[in-house]
């Protein structure tokens, strides 16, 4: 049996699943949730097989759900969504499929088949952390995603740094991001009191973040600007920055324009 759960704000939609899996002999319904924050109890009770997962939903969307489910309780995911142009953003997360709504009981057929068959193939050879890490990392390289689904509102994106750490990926705000200095081929990203380690070179990072908020004031460092408590001048170009948790960082003269801009 596949254990299953449906989750959507839509009351109709949620009935319209659970009666057309009810054909279905090998799906076992668990339940169904009109709350990404219901559901996510739910997943962490019945540790699910496969989640039917709305993606635009009040309060938490179904892409932040996936980011708060631990990763040895991931379960299978299919999309669905009534809105077309977030197909493609689902698909690309690497979930095993997504539907459309209204539901078409031969393209859940379809759905279902591909869920028994991707079953069938990675039931010993994947790790059980794979199918956590996969999605975030693919829903961290979507640049479009965050826009269309956050459910703070349209205009609102929230950009996120991935750092793998072993089998998991973690997902850094930007906003929580105090300053990155470079040690060789590593970088050290220092975020709310913890420091990171991600593999890359300081040129790789900043094409990554591509973010205004991101000023180089040093050959080997990055601040956000957000975070910038005080400045302190020191003449010939240079100055002392203070942020959060008492840290200090000097603003090589070579950088100081970046900072001009900024405190202009």
């Amino acid at each position: 049996m596949i254990r299953t759960l449906v989750v959507d704000d839509e009351p109709l939609a949620l009935d319209v699943m659970q009666s057309l899996l009810l054909s279905h002999v090998d799906i076992e319904v668990l339940g169904a949730y009109r709350s990404a924050t219901q559901a996510l109890k739910a997943i962490n009770r019945w540790q699910p097989d496969l989640l039917f997962l709305d993606i635009q939903m009040p309060g938490m969307s179904g892409f932040e759900l996936i980011s708060k489910i631990q990763p040895e309780q991931m379960p299978s995911v299919v999309f669905a969504t009534a809105f077309d142009s977030f197909a493609v953003d689902a698909f690309n997360v690497h979930a095993l499929d997504y539907l459309l709504k209204p539901i078409d009981p031969r393209r859940l057929e379809q759905s279902l088949e591909r869920v028994r068959k991707y079953r069938t193939r990675t039931r010993e050879d994947e790790p059980a952390l794979g199918e956590k890490g996969r999605l975030m990392t693919a829903l961290s390289e979507l640049p479009s995603a965050p826009r269309q689904i956050i459910s703070r509102g349209p205009e609102f994106v929230e950009k996120k740094l991935a750092i793998r750490d072993g089998q998991q990926t973690l997902l850094i705000p930007y906003d929580d991001i105090d300053w990155i200095d470079a040690a060789g081929d590593y970088m050290c990203i220092h975020a709310q009191g913890a420091t990171h380690i991600m593999r890359c070179t300081m040129k790789q990072l900043e094409a990554k973040l591509q973010d205004p908020r991101f000023a180089r004031i040093h050959r080997s460092t990055l601040v956000n600007l957000t975070r910038i408590l005080s400045v302190v001048s020191l003449g010939k170009g240079e100055s002392l920055l203070h942020l959060p948790n008492d840290v200090t960082l000097k603003v090589s003269r070579n950088f100081r324009e970046a900072l001009v801009d900024y405190l202009d």
